[in-house]
């Protein structure tokens, strides 16, 4: 046995070759066969790559993956989540937190492929507020273990040959960037830090308290990092800030506090435990004097560790207490972090408390599914939360080392099984949000991978299955690996010394490494660890027996209204469902049978109406938890169908799905109809030939939105449209529905919903027409209308001279006063080159009722004004051409629904174009050419009014506006001559003399041009045929000189369009 070996050993973090031989538990423990060890533990690794493979495809380089929208999450691009944030910086977290599980795992070449990506891609320099205790354990830590393993890797299997130390130098950089925190009179390092800035970040000028975890867990880090880079800076920084928490410890308990001010030192909280706040803290003295062999933090955690368990350990609870009154508590519930605790026993070597707690926390698990975030002193669920932390798994791994008890295998299958159950997502793992309910929240922490996954894997797998020997390494308490041979050799070492290299022991060294603690080894003996838990076995049900554990036989998450078993089983709970005008429904329950004729049901037994108020609960945690989640948007049904013989665009809003194809922005999805036979299409469909290839109407009910979804999927359809089953609802009368998933979002397909008022227009339009096509897509016109459903668009033919036909449609308001809605047909398409411009690049934009009648009439002299001023002010602000016309046609709308002539709205606007267009001749080229036509379509529409009378002056207007713009075109000659040689470039003169809209750009394209200039002139020419007699005759000369012109633009004469 080689000397790190030995010294691991020692210290008794493995202690399986120090303790006293123990023999596998007999009574009350189910051994396990190899067979199934072997099985669990690549299930354990299976489910490692399930998460980190969901990571790596859908999230790097984003710092954590969010599961259920399966993307990555990054800084200050998602909503806020608070301090929890902090641990973020844009730095592929998640990745580096996981490198050396991925030696753990044994899989050498995903390390050198993960390895690569680091140093290829993450860097420090981002302007990010950031956790220095979060940082530190997960960022330096992970590098700092990623480059051990490398090193290490490399000198064991000669790989990774090309890797020299790049990873040390971020660990280096990384830590250099949070220093500045450490910047107090105490030593004691601010909570936060900014990457780029220091503590110069206006958001750090208040910071001044700090937890005592996050000031006293950096040393193993930073004095690793110190000894290995021969910089002592890193490890002073941290001794001191140990030294100071040392120093401000209660001189009669011998307790610390939670939370402390970083430049008095003066206690602000001084509620003291081992849980939240303080854990890690009692966890790096201990395994400081592991690393270091240093035996001062040694005598520190003894003297901590004598104060707990006189104070804080009550059997096997740990219940805070006043550090200043240790005799008396100072809450009543415990967290989840304190189940680290047994685990850092096991190091220490206090085997019967660790057994005793390890097993308490055990029930808690088997009452929840899972350890809760907190839980109260009679074991009922105080923060519901669980984001799979890895506490109790570290502890359960410890446990089973140190008794070698097949017990604590069996406790390690049934948080697996919990995991693969509650946990497991089709892109990861998800947090369970509470585990009364089971809802999912969209998060999975880096600590999954790092933590979690492996001590699951680690306790399933024997010495021979890992490629690494676990003896030469101790765990932070992020479970990176640091290599034990730091604590007395120089800190140029890497990695542990090759066994064939022998080196002279120094006794005092020795001496001061062995194991101290073993008068507090529990006598080994057979069975011990079985005679521990035998006298705890119902130790959590016996506190308060009337909350007993009971089977359930139905939780909310997985109700289903259109299931009759589930139906009974609500009856039979007492719970009686009554449905709303709005098609919602509402849930009674009732447990009396004294107010049963109150009700429809009632409870059959007291089980039954217990189970029934737990239903109820978790309904109200559910609902709680959808209007947390994030608005989705609206989306859209849009059909193309005949309205008195003309061809018209339907479109009608529509809830949108929280699983499925997100049909936001330009995303859509066009096919053909179908109706569903039976139409709920839940079970087997008559028509199941008929739906590949279609988007398929559905009614609710029956089953969940999310099967209709992946029946749909498994038959080839490409959408669906789900039909209300309540008469009468529309978007107009009813909040936007939106519909839920089971957490499992395994389909590709969209869904929308329609109320059933809405749904008649679109089942009409498919009886007029059995092979209607229909597109789903966002709504449009989601940020300006009120409430309307349904918007009629005239489509306009192909050719300018039916221009016509494009036509005005009104919709009625709640007060029956005709409003116009003015359409536009624009182009959303910037011009890539090619043949020609055609009418497949126009899509539809509807401009849907204002929202001007909410609060009072529209002949209010301000009401009118200020939404004047809001939409000019819109137009003034455009900077794009689409933008530009947007706001042009808000503002004929708000004009429209005036008093004032329809001219001065026209010249109002022609005032404003040409101020935007005079001094940019680019967007002049992008309004020309891309909105002309629409243009010249929507300003005529303001003389539509029966009361206008003014048409003349409106026309007029026009032409004038076209004739300046025009004007502006010919005028693009003057700025910039022509030279002769059509390969040379302009002169200095010539460009310095042209208006700043025309100085940037590329002068050497010619052909796009040419194509652009060619089609402006033909659509000038169509606008000259449509309006002649009417057009003044200045614009005819205009015109031809134009037409002249055209040919003589060359690529020197003309500046490139940003198109």
């Amino acid at each position: 046995m080689n000397m790190f070996s030995s010294f691991y050993s020692s210290v008794c973090f493995i202690v399986s070759a120090i303790w006293l031989v123990i023999g596998v538990s007999g009574t009350g423990t189910q051994s396990m066969s190899e067979e199934e060890r072997l099985n669990l533990k690549e299930e354990a690794k299976e489910m490692f790559y399930h998460g980190y493979t969901a990571y790596m495809d859908n999230a790097y380089p984003a710092d954590e993956l969010m599961p259920l929208s399966c993307k990555g999450r990054w800084r200050n691009t998602e909503p806020s989540r608070g301090d929890i944030d902090d641990t973020l910086g844009n730095f592929s977290l998640t990745l580096v937190d996981s490198l050396d599980t991925l030696v753990v795992m044994g899989d050498i070449e995903e390390f050198d492929r993960a390895l690569r990506l680091v140093v290829r891609d993450v860097t420090f320099d981002h302007d990010v507020v950031v956790s220095v205790f979060e940082t530190n354990i997960r960022m330096v830590g992970g590098l700092i273990s990623g480059h051990v393993m490398a090193e290490h890797l490399n000198q064991l299997y000669g790989a990774l040959g090309w890797y020299r130390g790049e990873l040390l130098t971020m660990a280096r950089d990384l830590a250099t960037k949070l220093l500045p925190a450490f910047n107090t009179t105490t030593g004691i390092p601010h909570p936060k830090v900014n990457l780029k800035y220091g503590m110069k970040s206006p958001k750090l000028q208040t910071s001044r308290d700090t937890c005592t975890s996050c000031a006293g867990t950096i040393i193993l880090e930073f004095a690793a990092l110190s000894r290995l880079t021969g910089d002592p800076i890193f490890e002073e920084k941290a001794r001191q800030a140990m030294d100071c928490l040392w120093s401000q410890r209660h001189r009669g308990s011998d307790l610390v506090g939670t939370v402390l001010n970083v430049h008095s030192g003066d206690w602000v909280r001084r509620d003291s435990g081992v849980g939240a706040g303080i854990d890690s803290y009692y966890e790096y003295l201990l395994k400081a004097y592991v690393l270091l062999g240093d035996e001062g933090y040694l005598d520190r955690f003894n003297k901590h560790y004598s104060a707990i368990m006189k104070y804080i350990s009550q059997g096997p609870m740990l219940l805070d207490v006043h550090m200043h009154r240790p005799h008396t508590t100072s809450r009543n519930f415990m967290d989840a972090l304190l189940a680290f605790w047994p685990g850092l026993q096991v190091l220490k070597g206090d085997i019967k408390p660790a057994i005793e707690t390890h097993e308490m926390l055990y029930q808690v698990i088997q009452r929840h599914n899972f350890l809760p975030e907190a839980f109260t002193t009679d074991f009922q669920v105080h923060w519901g939360g669980h984001p799979l932390r890895p506490e109790f798994l570290e502890s359960t791994y410890l446990l089973y080392l140190a008794t070698d008890d097949p017990y604590y295998l069996r406790v390690g299958e049934q948080v697996l099984r919990s995991l693969q159950k509650h946990a497991w997502v089709p892109c990861g793992y998800a947090a369970v949000k509470d585990v009364r309910t089971g809802v999912h929240e969209d998060r999975m922490d880096s600590f999954v991978l790092s933590e979690t996954f492996k001590y699951l894997y680690l306790l399933f797998a024997k010495p021979s299955d890992l490629i690494i020997d676990m003896d030469q390494f101790i765990f932070t308490t992020e479970a990176h690996l640091l290599p034990l041979s730091l604590a007395r050799l120089s800190n140029l070492t890497v990695v542990p010394i090759p066994d064939n290299q022998v080196d002279a022991q120094d006794t005092d060294v020795e001496y001061a490494r062995s194991c101290p603690n073993a008068h507090f080894l529990f006598p080994g003996r057979h069975e011990f660890a079985e005679t521990i838990r035998r006298p705890l076995k119902n130790f959590v049900n016996n506190v308060c027996p009337s909350r007993k554990t009971m089977q359930r036989k139905l939780r909310a998450s997985e109700f289903q209204a259109g299931n009759s078993g589930h139906m009974r089983l609500l009856r039979d709970m007492g719970i009686t469902i009554m449905a709303l005008p709005d098609g919602r429904v509402q849930l009674l329950h009732t447990s009396s049978n004294v107010i049963k004729e109150m009700f429809q049901y009632t409870a059959k037994s007291s089980d039954d109406a217990e189970e029934g108020l737990l239903f109820m609960q978790e309904m109200i945690e559910l609902s709680k938890l959808q209007q947390e989640q994030p608005e989705n948007p609206p989306r859209m049904v849009s059909f193309t169908h005949k309205v008195d013989g003309k061809a018209t665009v339907t479109t009608i809003q529509a809830g949108p799905a929280q699983f499925g194809l997100d049909l936001k922005g330009d995303i859509t999805v066009r096919g053909k109809v179908v109706k569903a036979h039976p139409l709920r299409a839940c079970g087997e469909l008559d028509n199941e030939e008929e739906i590949r290839g279609k988007i398929v109407i559905m009614e609710r009910g029956d089953c969940m939105f999310i099967e209709k979804a992946r029946k749909l999927k498994s038959l080839g359809g490409i959408g669906g449209i789900v039909l209300d089953n309540t008469p009468g609802t529309s978007a107009s009368s009813s909040p936007m529905f939106a519909m839920s998933g089971d957490g499992n979002d395994d389909v590709d397909i969209p869904l929308v919903f329609l109320f059933a008022g809405d749904a008649e227009i679109l089942l009409k339009a498919i009886q007029d027409n059995p092979d209607l096509e229909v597109v789903l897509g966002d709504f449009a016109d989601k940020d300006t209308g009120k409430g309307i459903v349904e918007e009629v668009q005239v489509q306009m033919t192909d050719t300018l001279e039916n221009i016509d036909e494009f036509t005005v449609e009104t919709l009625n308001d709640d007060d029956g006063v005709t409003v116009p809605t003015v359409r536009s047909i624009i182009n959303s398409k910037r011009y890539q080159g090619g043949d020609s411009l055609s009418d497949d690049d126009l899509v539809t934009v509807v401009e849907g009722q204002l929202e001007t009648q909410q609060a009072r009439p529209l002949n209010d002299f301000e009401v009118r004004k200020s939404l004047q001023m809001e939409i000019l002010k819109l137009l003034d602000e455009a900077q794009t051409a689409e933008e530009i016309m947007i706001a042009a046609i808000r503002y004929i709308n708000i004009r429209q629904l005036q008093d004032q002539p329809s001219s001065s709205a026209v010249s109002e606007l022609q005032n404003v174009l040409i101020k935007k267009t005079a001094s940019n001749p680019g967007l002049l080229h992008s309004l020309l050419n891309i909105h002309l036509r629409e243009l010249s379509g929507a300003l005529p529409q303001v003389s539509t009014r029966p009361s206008s009378s003014d048409a003349p002056e409106v026309h007029n207007s026009l032409h004038n506006l076209l004739t300046h713009l025009s004007t502006l075109t010919a005028n693009l000659r003057k700025f910039l001559p022509v030279t002769k040689d059509a390969k040379k470039t302009p002169s200095s003169e010539q460009l310095s003399s042209l208006p700043a809209g025309l100085k940037k750009g590329d002068l050497n394209e010619n052909s796009k041009v040419d194509h652009l200039t060619d089609k402006l002139h033909e659509k000038l020419k169509k606008l000259k045929k449509k309006y002649e007699g009417m057009i003044p005759q200045h614009i005819e000369d205009i015109l031809d000189d134009n037409q002249d012109m055209s040919a003589s633009l060359t690529k020197e004469a003309v500046k490139k369009d940003e198109l």
